[in-house]
C-alpha cells in the first residue's frame, strides 16, 4: 500500500506541476496581449486578457495548494513508513 500511495502522490504532484506550468504560460500570453492592447482600438482585447490573466492566477494558486498537499501527504507517508 505504501508504494501505491507514494506513486499516487507523485502523480498528483506531477499533475500540479504541469498545471502550474500551463498557468504560467497562460499568464505570459495574457500579459503580452495586455501590453499589445495599449494601442488604440485594442481595449476589448485588454479586457479579455485581464480576465484570462486572473483565471490563470487562480488556476496557479489551486495547483500550488495541490502540490503543497501532495508534499504534506508524502511527508506523512514517509513518517508512517519510518
Amino acid at each position: 500500500a505504501t508504494l501505491g500511495g507514494s506513486a499516487m502522490i507523485n502523480k498528483l504532484n506531477q499533475s500540479a506541476l504541469l498545471g502550474i506550468q500551463r498557468s504560467t504560460q497562460g499568464m505570459v500570453r495574457s500579459a503580452a496581449e495586455i501590453a499589445r492592447a495599449a494601442r488604440p482600438g485594442e481595449q476589448s482585447n485588454m479586457t479579455r486578457a485581464l480576465v484570462e490573466l486572473k483565471q490563470h492566477e487562480h488556476a496557479a494558486k489551486a495547483n500550488i495548494k495541490t502540490l503543497a498537499t501532495g508534499e504534506k501527504l508524502l511527508g506523512s507517508l514517509l513518517d508512517v513508513k519510518a
